[in-house]
């Protein structure tokens, strides 16, 4: 009989996160968390003045929540986030992710708004709307603000391909 005994990592829908996945891997991640009650460790730090058993229950939800998370990304970027301070404190390695993937850095900024602009109709509606929900959720998790109204007529203009019409939208767009 063999004693030993193996992990078996919980079922989820969380993808490895390898540095170009960041929105859906956060909103995945985010879900996940809350449901395991371990979200508040990683929004929020231990107070000063905690008490001792509030103390030990944060922590033990705090590696808990490490453990998750170290779970779901990829070698690159566990180097990226993780050292001594980021495996005490689930809260600061969440704030590490976010900072390093979320920034306001022109490149990152630049990739997805580029992505974005980028992207057209290909024949398939529900296709084209899962891959629209995606950018715009992309679009946010860089805090890029793009008005409703240029919005709309920026995905109106992507329906009609590389046509004239969809050239005078996106010139329209741009210059909202």
């Amino acid at each position: 009989m063999n004693t030993k005994q193996t992990e078996v990592r919980e079922p989820s829908n969380i993808p490895l996160l390898d540095g170009t996945n960041y929105s859906h891997w956060y909103l995945r991640m985010k879900i996940h968390l809350r449901s395991k009650y371990l979200i508040e460790v990683c929004e929020k730090p231990l107070a000063h003045d905690a008490s001792t058993p509030v103390t030990n229950k944060w922590y033990k939800s705090s590696y808990k929540a490490i453990n998750i998370i170290t779970s779901n990304i990829n070698k690159r970027v566990f180097r990226e986030v993780v050292n001594n301070e980021t495996t005490e404190k689930a809260n600061i390695i969440w704030a590490k992710l976010n900072e390093q993937y979320t920034s306001k850095r022109a490149v990152i900024r630049g990739r997805v708004w580029m992505n974005w602009q980028r992207s057209f109709y290909n024949g398939n509606l529900q296709s084209y709307i899962d891959s629209c929900r995606k950018m715009m959720m992309e679009l946010e998790s860089v805090n890029i603000k793009v008005p409703n109204e240029i919005l709309s007529l920026s995905l109106l203009g992507k329906l009609g391909g590389k046509s004239p019409l969809h050239q005078f939208i996106e010139v329209l767009t741009l210059n909202e």
